[in-house]
This record gives structure tokens, C-alpha cells and sequence, in this order.
């Protein structure tokens, strides 16, 4: 068993889970915005709307004001003829061939720090449940919580079921697995880019920031939480701005996503 690279703060010991944000953090796009694009390539859909959606989706998000249950409701309209089964096996292809290239080199190795030291990992994100746990699959990993969307007669309605893992609810999502295993939020180390994972990151024992957001970034500052900067290799960057420029319209991969400027006090590569 592998030693794990670092140790809680103001402790000798390493964390007993660790648990990632999905988008924008282990990924380098928005798995969200990169279905409704993928579903437009299957001609699944083809109504410009759902692609407002997303455009408005993502600025609500990034103000920190997005009505999740709203938002679900509306996305969920672009795949709610879609029977239950082939849903599934869509997510699994899409996983496989949209999101596999777009993994973070730095997010994998860390995932897979966590697995050799034998500390549980897992996955805990804001887009639907049925796309995040294919997605987790690629890093190896099994425990994914996302949003629950309601089914019914064999096709998903987009209503939410019990807590949405957004905001405050990854705390209340997380802290039900945490007392089943018994582990304290203080035993817990973070990863995320987003403002909108400050309820979770201000209860985790530490977290890491991960491209971070400005907001988050302040928050990382005054907490002396760590900012890792993570990029895809030279050569899927060169994929993914040539994608960029086609979806521009839609902000799929945001600025953040792409090469950033150091940040003093930062750790680049977080080794």
C-alpha cells in the first residue's frame, strides 16, 4: 500500500475519503453542456433552445444564483423521450468517447493516489446522477453521487429526487455517507473549482482548489487552502480549442479550463 501524499493540516495523518468535484475539476468541461451537445450530434435534438438553456444555465451558475430544480426541469426536456436503457447506454458511450480525452492527467494521478494508499474515493458532482457514474468509471471509481432525476414509465421526467448534490446539498448529501462510515467532515480532503462548492469546502478538513473560480480563489487565500493548477496535455489542449471555437456560442470549455497565469503562492503542479 502506497503512503498518501499529504497529510491533513495540523495532523500527521492522511484524510479517510477524499472526494472530487467532477466539472471543471477532474474533467476540463462541463459535462452538462457537453450532453446537450452530444445529444445535438446524435440528432437526438435539434431545437436551438436547449442550447439556450445551457448559455443561461452557466451564467446563473456562475453568479451563484442557478434554481437547480428549474434548470433540470428544462434540460431535462431535451432527453425525456429517451426510454430508460438506451439513456443509460448514451451516457456510457458519451463518458467513453466525449469525456475520456477531457480528463485532467493531474486529476487521474490523484484519484489514483487515494486508491493505492487505500483511502476511499468518490465522486461527488452537480450534473445528473445517470451521466456522472459513467463518468467516475473512468477513474476507476464506483462511489459517484449526482442528482437524482425521477423516472417514470421508462423515461426520466427531471424532477429531482431526495437532496440535489448542489451548494449546501453536497454537505447534506456527504454528511449521510459520512456518518455511516463513521468519518468526521475533518477527516475529509476536497477538490473543486467552484464558489459553489464553498458550503462543502469551508466543512472539509482541507481542500484543494483546483483552477478556481475568483470567488473561490479569495476564499482559498484567507484559508490557506492550496490552488492547483491543472491543464490537459499539449496536445488534447489542441483538440479541445478547436472544439472551444466551435461551441463558443456555448462556453463549453470555459477560460478557466485552459492554461492559467501562475498564481503567487500557489502550487502549479501540486505534486
Amino acid at each position: 500500500m502506497a503512503a498518501f501524499p499529504l497529510m491533513l493540516p495540523g495532523t500527521s495523518r492522511p484524510p479517510k475519503l477524499v472526494v472530487f468535484d467532477l466539472d471543471h475539476t477532474l474533467i476540463a468541461c462541463d459535462a452538462t453542456i457537453l450532453w446537450t451537445e452530444f445529444l445535438y450530434e446524435k440528432k437526438i435534438v435539434t431545437d436551438p433552445i436547449w442550447r439556450q438553456y445551457d448559455r443561461d444555465m452557466v451564467k446563473s451558475y456562475a453568479k451563484g444564483v442557478l434554481d437547480i430544480r428549474d434548470f433540470c426541469r428544462k434540460h431535462a426536456g431535451a432527453f425525456r423521450s429517451i426510454p430508460e436503457e438506451k439513456l443509460h447506454a448514451l451516457a456510457q458511450e458519451f463518458a467513453k468517447k466525449k469525456i475520456a480525452p477531457l480528463i485532467f492527467p493531474d486529476g487521474k494521478k490523484w484519484v489514483k493516489n487515494a486508491l493505492q494508499a487505500n483511502i476511499p474515493a468518490c465522486v461527488l458532482s452537480a450534473s445528473a446522477a445517470f451521466i456522472v457514474k459513467p463518468i467516475a468509471k473512468l477513474f476507476g471509481l464506483t462511489d459517484a453521487m449526482g442528482i437524482e432525476l425521477a423516472f417514470k414509465d421508462g423515461f426520466c421526467t427531471g424532477e429531482i429526487v431526495g437532496i440535489p448534490t448542489f451548494q449546501e446539498g453536497k454537505v447534506e448529501r456527504l454528511s449521510q455517507r459520512l456518518a455511516e462510515a463513521g468519518i468526521g467532515f475533518e477527516d475529509v480532503l476536497f477538490f473543486t473549482d467552484s464558489r459553489n462548492d464553498l458550503p462543502l469546502a469551508e466543512r472539509a478538513g482541507y481542500t484543494v482548489c483546483v483552477n478556481p473560480d475568483a470567488v473561490l480563489e479569495s476564499s482559498a487565500r484567507k484559508n490557506g487552502w492550496k490552488v492547483a493548477e491543472w491543464k490537459l496535455s499539449l496536445r488534447t489542449q489542441m483538440t479541445a480549442q478547436v472544439d472551444a471555437r466551435a461551441c463558443r456560442k456555448l462556453r463549453l470549455f470555459e477560460a478557466k479550463a485552459l492554461p492559467l497565469k501562475p498564481i503567487a503562492g500557489s502550487v502549479p503542479a501540486f505534486e
